[in-house]
């Protein structure tokens, strides 16, 4: 055994030791608010509304057909105060899509915070449906916003 360790040791000896990097985990932090896939799920939901809305106005114009969620607005909302009418309307059919642009737009945001450098990187992880979302949702409350706008302007 004598005979086997002086050659064991230099043999230890002369194996080169691998660098170890630094965990770059604690130096930076990756983070995504929102998956994708699930943020495209809440944000439809909440378009369903506005769109229910909007489909029994054009219905009610149109064909002169009262479908429910309009028939209930048509019909009580003479008996509601201004305030109230005036917070479904902007709830229902500007906020609901706001809020839907806005998740969808976390969860196609990727950031990246660097505490050596102290730099915050955000990259946009471009997702087709999230993207079809956040356009359809951002038209239709900039549409309600201008007919809000326009019908202010004109005192009608």
């Amino acid at each position: 055994m004598n005979n086997k360790s002086p050659g064991l040791e230099q043999h230890l000896e002369n194996i080169d030791v691998p660098e170890v990097k630094p965990l770059h985990h604690q130096q930076q932090l990756k983070l995504t608010i929102l998956n994708a896939k699930k943020s495209a799920t809440i944000s439809l939901w909440l378009l369903v509304i506005p769109f229910i809305v909007l489909f029994g106005g054009l219905m009610q114009s149109a064909f002169h057909v009262m479908l429910p969620p309009w028939s209930w607005l048509v019909k009580y909302s003479p008996l509601m105060p201004l305030w109230l009418r005036l917070a479904i309307f902007v709830s229902v059919v500007i906020v609901l899509p706001l809020i839907a642009v806005f998740i969808n737009v976390l969860g196609i945001l990727w950031f990246k915070y660097d505490k050596a450098e102290h730099v915050l990187q955000i990259a946009v992880r471009m997702h087709r449906t999230n993207i079809i979302i956040i356009t359809i949702a951002g038209i239709l409350a900039l549409l309600f916003i201008g007919h809000t706008i326009t019908e202010w302007i004109t005192n009608g």
